[in-house]
C-alpha cells in the first residue's frame, strides 16, 4: 500500500526550509507550498546581498521572488524596504501601490506608503539607510517558541556616513541552519520519486537538528516509501505526543497509512501459518493485525475465523463485538452468531443472524451463504419451524443447494435424535491480492473442502493478473468440489480476462445447464453472447437476470447499460454509492469506471483522486483519470493525471509505445497553451484563418499577417475562447495594387470553439484602421476544420494525410460576404528517424473561394487544383510536452477548373506558430 505522495511533500513544502528566516519572515497563508520553498531560498541571497551591501542583487533576488508569488504582500513590503534602503523611494512607492491594487483595504500597504510619505526626506538628501525589519538577524529562539510579528517598514535611523578610513559596517549573514542544505536535498530527491537517495539524507537532517518537526516527518515518510515500517512506527510513535501533530490531518493520514501497510504483514503471516497448521502462530499473527489496524474489515474476519476453528467461541463473540462498535457489518454479525451459538445463547445468536440477512444491499452470494449458515445453526438447534422457513427463502431468492439440509430438516421432524446435527463451522476464506486484503464467508461443510487450498491459489493468481494461471487452478478446484458455485464464477471471470471468449462462454452454458439460477453467471454469458453478436438472446439473458434479482452492483448497471435503460442505470448506481458507506469514500478504481459507464464523471474522478491520494490506482488507469478530468474542464488535475503518467513510463512503472507516449505529451501541450503567436506571408491567398487578413484580396500579391492570442481558462473541456490582436499588409503585388504601410489592417477580436468534439470556430473581429487605405468595420467569421495524421507521427516513417479547412464570413459595414475552402490529401513522411521533427507533404490540393464583390473580370467565385509540397519543422518540446511550435513552408501550383483565373497559378505559403 502506496502512502500518497503529496501528503509528505506538502507538510515539507510548507515547513520553512530556513530556521533564521523562520523566525522573521511569515509570508502567510497566500501562498502554495511549492512557491513557498521556491521563494525562501530568493530572500535569503537578497539578505545575503543586503549584508555585503549590494543593493542591486539584493533587490534582484526580492523582484525574483515577487515574480514567483505576486499574490503575497509580505514579499512586495520586503522589496519595498530594500528599494528604500539603497536610496530608490520612488520604486518602493511604486512597488506599494501595485501591491495595493492587487489588494485594495490591505491595512498594512496603506500604512507602509503613510509611513514613506512622513517619514519623506528633503530633495538632495539620501533616503535613511535603515535594515528592513523582517530581514533583520534576530537571536536564535527556542523550537516552538512564538515567532514576533514581522515589521512591514524600515524603522528610522541616522544616515550613514561612508569614509575611506572607517567603512560601514554591514551585519553578517547568519549560518545556514543545521540539516538544512540535507533536508533541501532530500526534498529535491523525493519530488523525483527517488526515494532510497532521499532517505539518508532525511536521517541526516534529522541528526542535525532533532528539534525539527518537518525534517521528522520527511523520514517518517521515506522510511514507509522504502519499506522500514517498523522503524517507521517507531519513529512516529514517539512523535505521537507532539502537541503540533495532534491535530494536523496529514499526521493522522500518515500515521493510518503506517498502521494499515503494518497490518497487511501479519494478515499474510496468519495465512501462510494457518496452511501450515500452526494456529497457535497463526492467531498471534491474525492479533497482530486487528491490534495495528483495528477498523479494518478482514484482519478482523480472519482472526473471528481461526479463533471459532480453534475452539474460543467466547473470545470471538468479544472480537466481534469490538469490531461492531467501530462498523455495523453484516459479515460480524454471522460470525457473531455462529460464536453465540456455540455458547448455548439461542435467542441472541438468531437476532445477530436476522440482522445479518436484514442488512440492505447484500449480494446474492452473501444472501445465500448467510442464509445457510443461519440454516444451519437453526438445524443444530432443532429449530425446525425457523429452519423451514429459512429453507424456502432460500429457494426464492438464492442459488443455494439446500438439497441436503432439506433431507436433514425431514429428518429432524420424524427424527427423536433431533441435535444429531452439528453446525459446520463457516469457512472464512481470507486471501490477500496484492497490497489489499478480503475474506469471504462460506457455509461450512461436514467435510473439510478438498478444492480450499487450489482455490486459494486460483484467487491469489487472479489478484497479481496471472489469468491464465488463475483459469488453470480454478479448473481444479472445480474437478475437487464440483458443486461450489463460486469456483465456476472465478473460473468464468479468469477465462474472460485472459481473452478466451469462446471457451468462457461455452463453460458459461454447462454452469447454467447444472445451476439455472446462478444469476452473475447469467449475467457474464449476457456480456459474452453480446460481444460474439448475439444480441437477441444476450438481451434474453439481460432481461431474466433482472428479474432474478440478487446481482452485485457491477453486473446490474452493466445489464440495465446493455439494454438502453441508461437513466435506470444512472439512478441505482446514484443510489447504491450515495447509501452504502462503503461506496461513499470509496477508492475502488473498478467504481470509478462504473461511474464513467453511467456518465458520472464528477464521482469518477473522485474517486480516482481518492485511489490516487491512498496509493490504490494503478498506473493504467492514469490516463482515464485524465480524460475525466479533462471533461469537466479540471485542467490542471488533468495535466496532473498525464504527467504522473509520462513519470510511470520513465520510471518504468508503466509500458507505453513511443507514439502513445508522444501522444500524452500531446494531451500536456494541449492543455498547458494560453497564449501563443502566429506570423504567416501568403502570396496568392493568405493562410486561412488569420486575423487581420484581406480575405477579398486575390491575384498576384503577397501579404504578410501577424496575430498573438491569449486563452484565459486553457483548453478546458475541449472548448475555450481567446481574445486577439493582429495586423496584416499587402508587402508585394506584380501589378498596381498598393502595398506597403499605407495598407496596414488592425484587428481585435474573441473567438470560441463552443464544441468540445469539433474544431468549429465562431469570431466576432473589429477591423481597427491603420493605414490609410485601410478601414474600420466589423466582422463575422466561421470556421471548420478536420482531417487526418496532421500532428506528428513517431511510430511509423510515413503516413496518410488530409486536412480540410473552410471558412465564411461577413464585413457588417461593407456589406461584403465572403467564403473560402480548401482540401489537401497525401502522404506525410519524417525525413530521418524516430528523433526527426522534419516532416515532408506532398499532397494534392483542392481550393475555392466566393466574394460578393465582383473581381475585375466580374466574377465572384473560383475553384483551382493541383499539387504541392509542403514541409513543417516541430520545435519546442520536453519531456512533458510534444512540440508546441512549428516553421511551416509551402508551395502549390493549381490549374483552373473554374471562375476567375486567381484560381490558378502558384501559391506560396511561410507560417511560423508559436
Amino acid at each position: 500500500m502506496k502512502l500518497s505522495r503529496p501528503i509528505l511533500v506538502l507538510s515539507l513544502a510548507c515547513a520553512t526550509p530556513y530556521d533564521g528566516m523562520a523566525q522573521v519572515v511569515d509570508l502567510g497563508p497566500d501562498i502554495s507550498p511549492r512557491q513557498r520553498f521556491q521563494v525562501y531560498p530568493r530572500i535569503d541571497k537578497a539578505y545575503e546581498a543586503m549584508a555585503r551591501g549590494d543593493g542591486q542583487r539584493a533587490i534582484s533576488e526580492l523582484q525574483q521572488a515577487q515574480r514567483l508569488a505576486p499574490e503575497n504582500t509580505e514579499i512586495a513590503l520586503q522589496l519595498a524596504a530594500a528599494h528604500r534602503r539603497f536610496g530608490q523611494p520612488a520604486q518602493a512607492e511604486a512597488v506599494l501601490k501595485a501591491q495595493l491594487q492587487r489588494h485594495p483595504g490591505d491595512a498594512r500597504l496603506a500604512q507602509a506608503l503613510r509611513d514613506m510619505h512622513q517619514g519623506a526626506v528633503p530633495a538632495g538628501q539620501p533616503e535613511p539607510q535603515a535594515v528592513p525589519a523582517p530581514l533583520a538577524q534576530e537571536a536564535p529562539k527556542a523550537p516552538g517558541a512564538a515567532a514576533p510579528a514581522a515589521a512591514t517598514t524600515a524603522q528610522p535611523a541616522a544616515p550613514a556616513v561612508d569614509t575611506p578610513q572607517r567603512p560601514r559596517r554591514s551585519p553578517a549573514p547568519p549560518a545556514m541552519p543545521s540539516g538544512y542544505a540535507k533536508a533541501s536535498q532530500a526534498y529535491a530527491a523525493t519530488e523525483r520519486r527517488d526515494f532510497a537517495a532521499a532517505l539518508p539524507l532525511a536521517r541526516q537532517a534529522v541528526a542535525a537538528a532533532p528539534a525539527r518537526l518537518d525534517y521528522q516527518r520527511l523520514l517518517v515518510y521515506l522510511l514507509v516509501e522504502n519499506g522500514r515500517f517498523d522503524e517507521a512506527e517507531a519513529r512516529a510513535a514517539r512523535l505521537d505526543n507532539v502537541k503540533q501533530l495532534q491535530s494536523d490531518a496529514d499526521w493522522q493520514m500518515l500515521r493510518t497509512s503506517i498502521r494499515q501497510r503494518q497490518a497487511l504483514r501479519p494478515f499474510e503471516q496468519a495465512l501462510q501459518a494457518r496452511e501450515q497448521g500452526d494456529m497457535a502462530k497463526a492467531l498471534r499473527h491474525a492479533e497482530s493485525s486487528v491490534r495495528l489496524a483495528p477498523q479494518a474489515l478482514a484482519p478482523r474476519l480472519q482472526l473471528l475465523g481461526l479463533l471459532l476453528q480453534d475452539g474460543q467461541a467466547d473470545q470471538a463473540q468479544r472480537v466481534a463485538e469490538q469490531g461492531l462498535a467501530l462498523q455495523p457489518d453484516p459479515a460480524l454479525q454471522v460470525l457473531q452468531g455462529v460464536a453465540l451459538h456455540v455458547q448455548g445463547r439461542g435467542m441472541a445468536s438468531e437476532q445477530a443472524f436476522d440482522a445479518a440477512l436484514a442488512a440492505p444491499h447484500l449480494s446474492r452470494s452473501e444472501r445465500q451463504n448467510y442464509g445457510v449458515i443461519a440454516l444451519d445453526a437453526a438445524l443444530a438447534a432443532g429449530q425446525t419451524e425457523r429452519a423451514q422457513q429459512l429453507v424456502q427463502a432460500l429457494e426464492k431468492d438464492s442459488n443455494a443447494d439446500v438439497g441436503s439440509r432439506r433431507e436433514q430438516l425431514k429428518a429432524l421432524r420424524s427424527s427423536t435424535l433431533a441435535r444429531s446435527y452439528e453446525l459446520p463451522l463457516p469457512l472464512v476464506n481470507c486471501f490477500s491480492a496484492g497490497d489489499v486484503p478480503g475474506c469471504e464467508i462460506w457455509p461450512g461443510q461436514e467435510a473439510p473442502d478438498p478444492a480450499y487450498k487450489v482455490a486459494q491459489e486460483a484467487y491469489q493468481a487472479y489478484g497479481n493478473g496471472q489469468y491464465a494461471l488463475a483459469a488453470d487452478k480454478a479448473a481444479a478446484a472445480i474437478q475437487l468440489n464440483p458443486r461450489h458455485l463460486p469456483y465456476r464464477q472465478l473460473r468464468l471471470q479468469a477465462l474472460l480476462a485472459a481473452g478466451q471468449k469462446t471457451q468462457a462462454l461455452e463453460e458459461a452454458d454447462q454452469t447454467l445447464q447444472l445451476q439455472p439460477d446462478a444469476v452473475e453467471v447469467l449475467a457474464l454469458r449476457s456480456r459474452l453472447r453480446r460481444e460474439q453478436g448475439m444480441t437477441e438472446a444476450a438481451n434474453a439473458d439481460a432481461q431474466t437476470a433482472l428479474q432474478m434479482g440478487g446481482l452485485s452492483l457491477s453486473s446490474e448497471v452493466d445489464l440495465l447499460l446493455q439494454l438502453g435503460r441508461r437513466e435506470e442505470a444512472a439512478a441505482r448506481f446514484a443510489q447504491a454509492t450515495s447509501a452504502e458507506p462503503e461506496l461513499q469514500q470509496s477508492a475502488n478504481p473498478d467504481l470509478a469506471y462504473m461511474a464513467i459507464r453511467v456518465g458520472d464523471d464528477r464521482r469518477a474522478l473522485s474517486i480516482f483522486n481518492r485511489a490516487r491520494d491512498q496509493g490504490r490506482l494503478p498506473d493504467t488507469a492514469l490516463r482515464d483519470g485524465a480524460y475525466t478530468a479533462s471533461r469537466l474542464a479540471e485542467n490542471e488535475q488533468s495535466i496532473g493525471y498525464f504527467k504522473q503518467a509520462i513519470s510511470a513510463v520513465h520510471e518504468g512503472k508503466l509500458d507505453m509505445t513511443p507514439q502513445q507516449q508522444y501522444e500524452t505529451r500531446r494531451e500536456v501541450s494541449d492543455r498547458d497553451r494560453s497564449w501563443g503567436v502566429n506570423t504567416l506571408l501568403g502570396y496568392r491567398g493568405i493562410s486561412l484563418g488569420a486575423a487581420g487578413a484581406q480575405p477579398g484580396l486575390y491575384g498576384d500579391v503577397a501579404q504578410l499577417v501577424s496575430e498573438v492570442y491569449w486563452r484565459p481558462q486553457k483548453f478546458g473541456d475541449g472548448r475555450f475562447w481567446e481574445l486577439y490582436g493582429g495586423a496584416a499588409q499587402t508587402v508585394y503585388s506584380r501589378h498596381d495594387v498598393p502595398t506597403g504601410g499605407e495598407t496596414t489592417q488592425g484587428a481585435l477580436g474573441i473567438r470560441a470553439k463552443p464544441l468540445s468534439d469539433h474544431n468549429l470556430i465562431l469570431a466576432v473581429e473589429r477591423r481597427v484602421r491603420i493605414g490609410s487605405l485601410s478601414s474600420n468595420d466589423w466582422l463575422l467569421r466561421m470556421g471548420y476544420s478536420g482531417g487526418m495524421g496532421t500532428d506528428l507521427r513517431v511510430d511509423v516513417p510515413s503516413w496518410n494525410t488530409v486536412n480540410v479547412y473552410t471558412e465564411v464570413g461577413r464585413f457588417i459595414h461593407r456589406k461584403q460576404n465572403y467564403a473560402t475552402f480548401e482540401a489537401q490529401a497525401g502522404r506525410s513522411f519524417r525525413m530521418g528517424g524516430g528523433d526527426s521533427r522534419l516532416v515532408l507533404f506532398p499532397h494534392a490540393v483542392l481550393g475555392a473561394d466566393y466574394n460578393s464583390e465582383r473581381a475585375a473580370s466580374g466574377k465572384q467565385s473560383s475553384v483551382g487544383a493541383g499539387v504541392g509540397v509542403n514541409m513543417r519543422f516541430w520545435f519546442r518540446e520536453d519531456r512533458d510536452h510534444a512540440p508546441r511550435s512549428y516553421l511551416d513552408l509551402s508551395l502549390q501550383y493549381r490549374a483552373r477548373l473554374a471562375g476567375d483565373e486567381r484560381g490558378k497559378g502558384v501559391f506560396l505559403r511561410a507560417a511560423l506558430v508559436f
